[in-house]
């Protein structure tokens, strides 16, 4: 891990939700697997086939190595824990982004949360902490596409104030989005909706949108929390 960053193997965090309960916020390890492999099987049906288009029973042991033997630089994964009475951690949600190779500061991201913890902010807080980690090792937009042809995109892009850029082919549009300027003990209960990435996030949230396998594959969210499978 490179020195100096606030988001690196020591960070750790205690997160209030809208229900009083607590959550605590690392970076993803090794050691996770078990962990992983425990949430997936917590999701429902609906969230895996939303979160990977397409039916998904299990985690294969190559998944799940990918998913928990990250470098912390341009694979970054933060991971959500509640905590037994004994310490032991629960895992209810995981953010992450990867750099795209050849690409320079161009990341895939995406973010899952159990469903039973949707709706109560998890989904926001990890937004906000993955956009400033993703931001202090050199991010600076994420990357996700929009299947079909919409001939209201740009002007819904241009609302929003996207001011990256946008490219159609073969029916798909990819669309660069600017991160927002969050520092690393920006409130998490306050993401930065003015952003044309949040509100882009909430309306692939809410299915107003149809996302591809970039960044945002989307599982439902209620009202003021954004959440990314």
């Amino acid at each position: 891990m490179i020195g100096g960053m606030h988001f690196d193997e020591h960070y750790r965090e205690q997160v209030r939700l809208r229900d009083g309960s607590t959550v605590v916020l690392r970076l993803v390890r090794p050691d996770d697997k078990a962990r992983l492999r425990a949430g997936f099987e917590r999701l429902s049906p609906d969230t895996r086939y939303l979160r990977f288009h397409g039916v998904k029973t299990a985690l294969t042991d190559a998944e799940v190595r990918y998913l928990t033997e990250v470098d912390g630089v341009h694979h970054v994964a933060i991971g959500a824990a509640r905590l037994g009475p004994d310490g032991e951690e629960d895992g209810v949600g995981i953010a992450r982004f990867v750099e795209l190779d050849g690409d320079r500061g161009v990341a895939e991201a995406a973010i899952t949360v159990l469903d039973e913890l949707q709706g109560k902010g998890l989904g926001a807080a990890l937004f906000v902490r993955l956009c400033a980690a993703a931001a202090e090792r050199g991010i600076e937009r994420f990357r996700c596409e929009v299947l079909g042809s919409n001939t209201g995109m740009q002007e819904l892009l241009r609302r929003l104030g996207l001011t990256t850029s946008v490219r159609v082919e073969a029916g798909v549009m990819t669309i660069d989005l600017q991160l927002p300027g969050v520092a690393a003990d920006h409130a998490v209960d306050e993401p930065p909706r003015e952003s044309g990435l949040y509100a882009m996030l909430r309306l692939a949230a809410q299915r107003v949108l149809r996302l591809g396998d970039a960044v945002a594959r989307f599982v439902h969210a209620d009202e003021g929390d954004t959440t990314l499978p």
